[in-house]
């Protein structure tokens, strides 16, 4: 379903040409691939008898869900506190709390992941990220 009103928008838009694709082209495109995987399943799936298992096991849902208030929280602070700060702490946050790692892994990786991405997006792209309490 959500395929088939995804198709039917797109082709309200531009679709373009393959050299040269408009605005419709890749929703249309992703419609038809998520249209063709569903069917692929539902014919996979037809006739067999399976016992219904609960969608979330037993407290399983947490997980998910915190990994989504740590992203809000994530996307609310960034301004206030900067880039730096806010993604160094929210990879701590991540791994410590979703992943579990060891803490000498999660502090590598947090230090690491913070460089390697201001570098990539200061240096190499030369976009201005928020610098928050860190103004020098």
């Amino acid at each position: 379903m959500v395929g088939g009103i995804t198709a039917w928008s797109a082709t309200h838009l531009s679709m373009g040409r393959v050299k040269h694709p408009g605005p419709g082209f890749l929703p249309f495109g992703l419609a038809i691939v998520l249209i063709s995987l569903s069917l692929i399943l539902i014919f996979t799936r037809w006739g067999k008898a399976k016992t219904p298992t609960p969608f979330w096991p037993h407290r399983a849902w947490l997980r998910p869900l915190l990994g989504v208030v740590i992203l809000v929280f994530y996307a609310l602070i960034i301004q206030r506190l900067g880039f730096i700060i806010t993604t160094f702490t929210f990879l701590l946050i991540w791994m410590g709390v979703i992943e579990r790692l060891r803490w000498r892994t999660i502090i590598s990786i947090s230090v690491g992941t913070t460089a390697v991405l201001y570098l990539i997006f200061v240096l190499f792209l030369e976009v201005p990220l928020p610098l928050g309490i860190l103004r020098w």
